[in-house]
């Protein structure tokens, strides 16, 4: 699988230009354009003409070499190579050797593509000696000529041609010059194979040795050989499987990066994006062919310590290699969101720097911390009215028992047998307020505290039926019990799902002593997903809107003198039991509180 390399697509630079942007400012974008990650030129082909006799096609970012006997041979591949590269709407670059001259090339190419004076004329080819383009400094700079191919193509496709098609001839190259052009082909093929740049590099027998031979072979993928009268393109073995081997390494990476959950982008050291995952156009609001182009600086607010857009990609260079830092994103539409932010280069042979953002968007975590906050500003709130409550419920039997032992020294001191048994009786009703305050106490640690459910098999109408039978006593209620599920083995905590139903037969009793008729119906009845439901029906006065909006809240209480932990509790332990409780007003008048429990499988 050959990554897909980067491209403007036409309607992309009609959209610059139609918005005002220069040429100038597109070139400059489009230096971008230059590692094959973008998927901007899935819709063009993969392939383009060779124009060689004998060779129909070759893929982009191909980097063929040519050993050639004489002038003849050399022309008799470049003329044809050249004229498919224009009739293909390519831009094209033809760096002439010493031995042919520019103004030999021009014949040798008309002949082959009689429009040729038109199409230098528009700019579409530059014919260039060798002078010109390798050493126009009277010296080879390997990197000087690999961004100039770089600025090349970034023009070609501004302007709005299919790719770039060039050829670059050695005879000029001496004894001394030879090991550091081995290493410019070194630097220049990660630029050609990741672009739409066909390269084809000659070279004349004459002046190769075997071991120049073999630098040549080891830096092209392909090269031109001449056999039976037609040239014939051998791939180099090792190369070949060296480029299998890679492309599986691309294709994994490749994948790895568009499933990622955070956005990884790649920006070249202007802080042009080249390339983004699916995670990052989203979390910027943008198409992903979209966000291609636009500038780290538009997408981030820098922080305080960044005054330019490099500035943010100078932290790898005071050693800040993958540290991360929290900015602001900018969304398309213009909203802000929190991103945390880390940029490390990428280090490989190539023309310009390259570096890789990893973006994560905060939102969720803050939005998670923010529900953190509100839940604990909620807790102390609660605790607050825990204090509140239990100050109000214990002061009451304390306020009780101190009166009642107040009473019972009084009685004890003035040494009469009659006051002594009165002051016995004042001592008994003294233990029961500290009883009743135990009470209040333990209940509230019950909610607070509650037990993980130690569960075993349990056959719910029988609990259903001892509770009902044993809140029945004494209570003026009529209890009728409706249970008509046929299965009722449960894996539950027995003694919690009885605190459940204590809990709720016990309000139930509570609400109906101010109703004239009172009655409560306790039914079971199977409901879908194996589950049992469990109703507790009363005739009571019922529940206020306000009532029923937080009537599972903790110290929540609709009873003048309640915790409100009763209800809450239920809720905790129903819901340990992976079932649902909840309450609705009675058709006849009153409350229906349900829950369900999963039967036994």
């Amino acid at each position: 699988m050959e990554s897909a390399p980067f491209e403007w697509p036409v309607s992309t630079i009609n959209a610059f230009r139609h918005r005002g942007i220069s040429n100038t400012s597109m070139n400059r974008h489009c230096s971008a354009a230059k590692v094959a990650v973008a998927p901007t030129a899935a819709d063009r082909p993969s392939t383009t003409p060779s124009g060689i006799k004998g060779i129909d096609n070759l893929s982009w970012g191909a980097h063929l070499c040519q050993f050639y006997a004489d002038d003849d041979e050399l022309l008799e591949v470049l003329a044809p190579y050249f004229a498919a590269g224009l009739a293909a709407g390519e831009f094209c670059v033809w760096i002439t050797s010493g031995r042919i001259g520019v103004l030999r090339a021009k014949e040798a190419l008309e002949a082959a593509a009689p429009d040729l004076p038109r199409r230098i004329e528009r700019g579409q080819i530059e014919i260039l000696d060798y002078r010109a383009w390798y050493k126009t400094a009277g010296r080879f700079d390997a990197s000087r000529v690999c961004r100039a191919w770089s600025a090349r193509y970034a023009q070609a496709l501004a302007r709005g041609y299919a790719g770039m098609r060039v050829s670059g001839d050695t005879s000029w190259v001496s004894e001394d010059e030879w090991d550091d052009f081995v290493r410019y082909e070194a630097q220049v093929d990660p630029l050609i194979h990741s672009s739409r740049i066909i390269a084809l590099c000659t070279y004349p027998l004459a002046d190769h040795a075997a071991t120049r031979a073999c630098d040549v072979l080891g830096a092209h993928e392909l090269t031109l050989l001449r056999r039976g009268g037609q040239w014939r393109a051998v791939e180099s073995y090792g190369r070949g499987r060296a480029q299998q081997a890679l492309r599986q390494s691309e294709a994994r990476l490749r994948a790895t990066i568009e499933s990622a959950t955070d956005g990884i982008v790649t920006v070249d050291e202007d802080g042009v994006v080249i390339s983004a995952n699916p995670a990052a156009a989203a979390m910027f609001g943008y198409a992903l062919g979209d966000l291609v182009g636009e500038t780290i600086d538009s997408l981030v607010d820098r922080g305080r310590r960044e005054r330019r857009p490099r500035d943010l990609l100078a932290i790898v260079d005071r050693g800040y290699f993958r540290r991360r830092r929290e900015l602001r994103g900018r969304r398309r539409d213009g909203a802000i969101v929190p991103i945390d932010c880390a940029v490390s280069e990428i280090g490989f042979a190539h023309p310009r720097r390259l570096f890789a953002v990893c973006l994560q968007d905060l939102s969720e975590r803050r939005r998670a911390e923010a529900r953190i906050r509100r839940l604990d500003s909620d807790r102390l709130l609660a605790m607050g009215g825990v204090a509140r409550t239990l100050a109000h419920e214990i002061n009451q039997p304390l306020t009780a028992t101190a009166a009642y032992l107040k009473a019972a020294k009084r009685m004890v001191a003035k040494g009469s047998e009659c006051r002594a048994k009165e002051a016995e009786e004042a001592l008994d009703r003294a233990c029961e307020q500290v009883l009743r305050a135990g009470d209040i106490i333990r209940r509230l640690r019950e909610c607070i505290a509650h037990r993980e459910p130690d569960k075993t098999c349990v056959r719910l109408h029988r609990l259903i039926a001892e509770v009902c039978e044993r809140m029945a006593r004494g209570g003026d209620v009529e209890l009728v019990l409706r249970l008509g599920a046929r299965d009722d083995l449960v894996i539950a905590d027995a003694e919690q799902i009885e605190r459940v139903m204590t809990n709720l037969i016990g309000n139930a009793i509570e609400a109906l002593q101010k109703a004239e008729r009172r009655r409560l119906c306790v039914s079971t009845a199977a409901v879908a997903a194996k589950m049992i439901r469990i109703d507790v029906a009363d005739s009571g006065p019922g529940l206020s809107e306000t009532a029923s909006a937080r009537l599972f809240e903790p110290f929540e209480s609709t009873k003048p003198r309640g915790l409100g932990v009763g209800l809450s509790l239920s809720r905790s332990i129903v819901e340990a039991h992976y079932g649902r409780i909840w309450a609705e007003p009675n058709e006849g008048g009153g409350t229906v509180f349900s829950f369900t429990l999963p039967l036994a499988e």
